[in-house]
């Protein structure tokens, strides 16, 4: 199956990169495999799938088309093979769950209490990456299951299923000038240090929510709220993390004029290639029957 299937991901793997030098790199193959494998595929389904007359290929109207084709047709065949080697997979001796920020093992504990009654043997092993770095444990089968925030480029090899959203109150210490700013416009939280979460490398994801000219990098939420609590900025925190805070009146919550509330989509993530073994597939079904339906 993996061989018949071989000129389609090579095809999938051209249109992404937008070159066929660019796909051997990602697919670590000679540009001359590609471009063979393309120029074959081509003659075996009786269209151009490329337009070769610029310095770069571009997708012809039916090789756009082949391209969508050829995505469903490998995410089905990547989901049999997986459900086939879950279906194989005894209990496995090892898991490894990737949490986007350890604010979120408080919720988690109830699970990993059922799941240690129910799998005493399995060394389950906990990772605490931020933003794409859970991605990149995913793919490199380093994790086999990430907890993340929805990701603005997901990846096509990665699944993700939604484990409801998160709200993400904007805060500030009670001594803090916003806290008694009213209006609260956009201008002022732009002229206001921002605390936001980091990971180990530069990336789109860690801008993604940038309003401020001004900002602190923290690596961990729980980081944040404490330099929130100390009044060096402000920031959005998860909610669950806020209870406490708000009840000693360590922080205020802020209501500007421009954003009615903030939220973030929590994902449960997977590779669609790499099939779980029972104790994997007991806590991915544990994670996702949480979520209200």
């Amino acid at each position: 199956m993996n061989s018949s299937l071989e000129p389609l991901k090579i095809l999938l793997a051209a249109a992404e990169t937008g070159s066929f030098s660019a796909a051997a790199r990602k697919l670590g193959k000679a540009q001359s495999v590609v471009s063979s494998a393309i120029a074959n595929l081509e003659i075996d389904l009786g269209l151009t799938l490329f337009d070769r007359s610029s310095r770069y290929p571009q997708l012809t109207e039916a090789g756009a088309r082949m391209v969508q084709e050829a995505g469903i047709l490998l995410a089905q065949s990547e989901r049999l093979q997986s459900i086939a080697g879950e279906l194989a997979a005894g209990v496995e001796t090892r898991l490894t769950l990737a949490i986007d920020d350890d604010s979120h093992l408080p919720w988690l504990g109830t699970l990993l209490e059922e799941f240690a009654t129910r799998y005493p043997t399995v060394e389950l092993e906990l990772l605490f990456p931020l933003m794409e770095d859970v991605t990149e444990l995913l793919v490199t089968g380093r994790a086999q299951l990430g907890i993340s925030y929805q990701k603005v480029h997901p990846q096509r090899e990665i699944v993700a299923r939604s484990l409801g959203e998160v709200t993400m109150p904007l805060v500030v210490s009670p001594d803090h000038p916003l806290a008694r700013k009213q209006p609260l416009r956009e201008v002022d939280l732009q002229g206001a240090r921002q605390l936001m979460v980091t990971g180990r490398r530069e990336g789109s994801e860690r801008q993604r929510f940038r309003i401020s000219a001004q900002v602190w990098w923290v690596e961990g939420d729980l980081g944040v709220l404490e330099l929130v609590k100390r009044g060096l900025g402000w920031s959005a925190i998860p909610e669950f993390l806020l209870h406490q805070p708000l009840a000693r009146g360590e922080v205020v919550v802020l209501e500007p004029d421009f954003i009615a509330s903030h939220a973030l989509a929590l994902e449960l993530q997977w590779h669609r290639a790499r099939p779980l073994g029972q104790a994997g597939r007991w806590l991915k079904e544990a994670l996702l029957a949480r979520v209200p339906r």
